[in-house]
């Protein structure tokens, strides 16, 4: 069948000749990338199945083949089978996980109910199958939010009150189901997002005075209003 292959994997290959063949031991088909695929059924049809366990170290192949057999096949005379090779189809073998390249995000200071969209970049196309997650330096996590089927994943963290201030936040993991087309899990996404700070703690109310007197018409009252860090007016 037409697909991509990862470690583990089973690749069932289906020989045919013209005519019902039998088996006497256990042949075995050599392929394109070095590996064997052993016999597993069919003696006394035409068509022989032979499999192909993915394993790891196995060189990896865009385009597996056959290239002969080695064992014996007869027909019911004793003639023995033609030699088995050709082309499987888009039949590929990948056992390369796809690596991180990047995390990145928008440098700015982040305030409650902002949103900071983080973009996890791999060395190649990758997809989920359920709602992953990034968790950040700041012990909050950032939502998928777009991109399956690209090598660029979108998370979102919608800053909240009471969250971790942080500096310089990062990336430190994520969970969830992130694989390439032959189901190699992605690699871990971790790094730092640049100058990328959470101020998540609005300012409280220290104290509200003005000096004590008795005021008469035309004269000030000087009101002075504290909070716990430094405030702007706009």
């Amino acid at each position: 069948s037409d697909g991509s292959y990862k470690e583990d994997d089973n690749i069932d290959i289906t020989v045919t000749w013209d005519e019902a063949v039998t088996v006497t031991d256990t042949p075995t088909l050599t392929l394109s990338n070095g590996a064997t695929a052993s016999y597993q059924s069919g003696t006394g049809s035409a068509a022989l199945v032979f499999r192909y366990t993915v394993a790891e170290g196995d060189t990896e192949s865009s385009d597996l083949s056959v290239s002969s057999y080695n064992g014996t096949i007869k027909d019911s005379a004793g003639n023995t089978a033609g030699a088995a090779s050709g082309d499987l189809g888009t039949v590929i073998v990948d056992l390369t996980a796809p690596t991180l390249s990047s995390v990145a995000a928008a440098d700015a200071t982040y305030k409650v109910d902002d949103n900071i969209d983080i973009t996890v970049t791999w060395s190649e196309t990758v997809t989920k199958t359920d709602t992953p997650t990034l968790t950040l330096s700041n012990g909050a996590t950032a939502t998928y939010n777009s991109g399956d089927g690209s090598a660029a994943f979108v998370f979102r963290y919608t800053v909240a009150e009471g969250d971790t201030a942080s500096a310089d936040l990062s990336v430190s993991s994520y969970s969830g189901t992130i694989t390439d087309t032959a189901g190699n899990a992605a690699a871990a996404a971790s790094g730092d997002l640049g100058s990328v700070i959470v101020d998540a703690n609005s300012p409280t109310l220290s104290s509200v005075a003005a000096a004590d007197a008795t005021y008469y018409v035309g004269q000030n009252i000087d009101i002075t209003v504290t909070w716990s860090e430094a405030v702007t007016v706009t």
